[in-house]
């Protein structure tokens, strides 16, 4: 009875020092992340507010780089991950001449977005660059729309304008980021994407004074696009690693 009893009291002495061993363990690999994360913003337009001296309204490097927002994860053993960006752009516009004869509505509606996959390089403590390859896709959805005023105060001829494309692709790309403190970095980025895709452009007009305020049925043109673009490294984005 006493050597069971014995027994019992080392199985359980056992079975905790195995449990401690095992919690320790999850702490530590909880602590000693596989991954980092990474999350960027574009800062060109923060940039252009503060050092805007003429007022101009150009954004430097947001033509050739449309992407607001990045992701990226990259193993902290091998440097390879996967990366993300998205860009949106919603603009409407309404004006009109100096007689208000003619009205004009724009609305501008794109989106782009890309995904892919990269190898990180650690060149420094402070210096990081990457390197890799970026599927992406690009709609465009533009709609404008011009109202004659035939006397001046009944609406006159009234002529839509549509514009909508879609383009698909890929390249390659390369980044190079400094490392401000341990969390949060700033570097920029190039690129060079080749992309295809259809284009359709519709033109209709109408009268809505008329019982018939159809004038004109919508004709529709359709192309295909075709383009490689270089992207050189004129944005910058601050990134927060995590």
């Amino acid at each position: 009875m006493k050597k069971l009893s014995l027994a019992a009291i080392l199985a359980i002495g056992c079975m905790q020092n195995a449990y401690a061993q095992t919690a320790d363990q999850a702490v530590a690999g909880s602590k000693d992340q596989m991954y980092d994360q990474y999350i960027g913003v574009q800062l060109n337009g923060l940039i252009r507010q503060v050092f805007n001296f003429n007022n101009s309204t150009t954004a430097t490097g947001t033509a050739v780089n449309p992407y607001l927002l990045t992701y990226s994860i990259n193993s902290k053993k091998t440097g390879w991950g996967l990366r993300a960006g998205i860009g949106y752009n919603y603009n409407s516009t309404t004006g009109s001449d100096d007689g208000g004869i003619s009205t004009t509505v724009t609305k501008i509606n794109d989106l782009q977005a890309r995904l892919g996959v990269e190898k990180l390089f650690q060149l420094t403590g402070k210096w990081s660059a990457g390197a890799g390859l970026d599927l992406v896709y690009t709609t465009n959805n533009d709609h404008t729309t011009n109202t004659t005023n035939a006397s001046g105060t009944d609406p006159g001829t009234v002529t839509d304008t549509k514009s909508v494309s879609s383009t698909y692709g890929g390249g390659p790309m390369g980044w190079l980021r400094y490392s401000v403190t341990k969390s949060v970095l700033i570097g920029t980025e190039a690129s060079f994407y080749y992309v295809s895709g259809n284009s359709t452009n519709t033109i209709s007009i109408s009268d809505p004074t008329m019982a018939n305020p159809v004038l004109s049925a919508p004709v529709s043109s359709n192309g295909k696009v075709g383009q490689g673009n270089f992207t050189s490294p004129v944005v910058f984005f601050i990134t927060v690693k995590f």
